[in-house]
């Protein structure tokens, strides 16, 4: 998918936050705004799997965060991409990787959810993956940003939507 712009991936959960206009902390948020904007101004494509249109749930949405999911979908520079054969192949090889991993660290193998949405980045080479996954449970999850760098095997960054450039370098500006 080369589209001569960076190729951004937003996890359900940035969606949500930009929809919701979560009260999360405020770089966050500056970073969720920046990315919105970059895509408002045609600078970044963003994709996503078809499954994060499962994942967010339009009854838990006010009337205008559900016009902004349905606008933001009919821009040219958003794309949810099928969830097809080689996309759940390597959901699958990750997940399994991950499960062979548990021995060692503890950690349960990814969600399938967060699998597609790992493989669907990797397979249609975004240059990164933004979500709001950080936090490993011992037992009970395996989160995403730790993953960033080495998704079993692919290089892929993970992270949170970044800072925006001009709140880096003056961050008490606001």
């Amino acid at each position: 998918m080369a589209t001569g712009k960076p190729l951004i991936y937003w996890d359900a959960c940035v969606f949500l936050a930009w929809l919701k206009d979560e009260k999360r902390p405020r770089n966050e948020m500056d970073g969720v705004n920046d990315v919105a904007q970059n895509i408002h101004k045609n600078h970044v494509t963003l994709i996503t799997s078809v499954i994060s249109k499962a994942e967010i749930l339009e009854s838990t949405l006010d009337s205008v965060a559900r016009q902004k999911l349905d606008a933001i979908f009919k821009r040219r520079n958003v794309v949810s991409v099928a969830a097809d054969d080689r996309v759940m192949k390597l959901a699958h090889a990750i997940r399994d990787y991950y499960q062979q991993q548990k021995p060692s660290d503890g950690l349960p193998t990814v969600t399938t959810p967060d699998a597609i949405h790992l493989a669907t980045a990797i397979h249609y080479e975004a240059s990164e993956l933004q979500t709001f996954d950080e936090k490993n449970i011992p037992g009970k999850r395996r989160a995403l940003i730790p993953l960033s760098g080495n998704v079993a095997g692919h290089n892929l960054l993970v992270r949170k939507p970044p800072i925006p450039p001009q709140q880096r370098l003056f961050p008490n500006v606001i």
